[in-house]
């Protein structure tokens, strides 16, 4: 049985965000018609999508400020869909099977932390980073662009 809820990550919520992003048009398509009834981040997606929000590498001339970019967080967990949801019971456990299996690598720790909130909480992962197909019972949606 499909999850009723989609763990974003930060990725697919900064397309949503930014209408300028390259991927903004596939965000907005599995948001109309592929996302599931309720939608979350976890704290690690929320401060991400604030952090690229006003990163000026990443926003450029678009880049917000940290008020500017803490309500358009808000804005989102406006939404009678979305949420944030706490860490859920078992995820340590989790996080330590994926990061003992995974390559000594800087992004395999948020990406292996986020695979691991996802399994524990019976979540679809939802990315545009072909990279979770790797995480073993994980059920991952990978946006294609």
């Amino acid at each position: 049985m499909p999850s009723s809820t989609d763990l974003l990550d930060a990725n697919v919520w900064l397309a949503l965000a930014v209408e300028a992003h390259s991927h903004h048009g596939r965000a907005k398509k599995y948001w109309q018609t592929e996302a599931a009834p309720r939608t979350a981040f976890c704290r690690v997606t929320h401060l991400a999508v604030l952090r690229h929000l006003t990163n000026r590498a990443v926003m450029g001339g678009q880049r917000l400020t940290s008020a500017g970019a803490w309500k358009k967080g808000a804005e989102f967990l406006a939404l009678p869909e979305v949420q944030i949801l706490p860490e859920p019971t078992g995820l340590d456990a989790q996080l330590e099977t994926f990061c003992k299996a995974g390559p000594t690598s800087p992004n395999w720790w948020t990406d292996a932390y986020l695979a691991a909130f996802a399994k524990c909480a019976g979540l679809r992962l939802t990315t545009f980073d072909q990279g979770f197909s790797r995480f073993s019972g994980l059920d991952v949606l990978i946006l294609r662009t």
